[in-house]
């Protein structure tokens, strides 16, 4: 199960990258497209939320609440921006 979490961050991490590179490259041949300023989150369905919960903070080592984890980070164009990623 680590393994696949680890990949779905990857996949995430990696599929926010690639659209932030073909907005940038929009922008700059003047299409007048608006920017993403975010995935927003990552959200699961499971049985027992409490228990995946639980793992994720024991085995991955994320600081959880009981909605999930937040992943905050500065926005590369103005770093006084804080962003946030919701893992739930």
């Amino acid at each position: 199960m680590k393994k696949v979490v680890i990949l779905i961050v990857a996949i995430s991490f990696a599929s926010g990258f690639a659209l932030s590179r073909i907005v940038n490259l929009q922008t700059n041949n003047k299409i007048n497209m608006k920017k993403v300023t975010g995935i927003g989150g990552v959200f699961f369905k499971c049985k027992d939320p409490k228990q995946v919960k639980d793992w994720y903070q024991k085995h991955l080592g994320l600081n959880t609440t009981p909605y999930g984890a937040t992943f905050e980070w500065f926005e590369a164009e103005d770093s006084t921006k804080k962003g946030r990623t919701e893992w739930s």
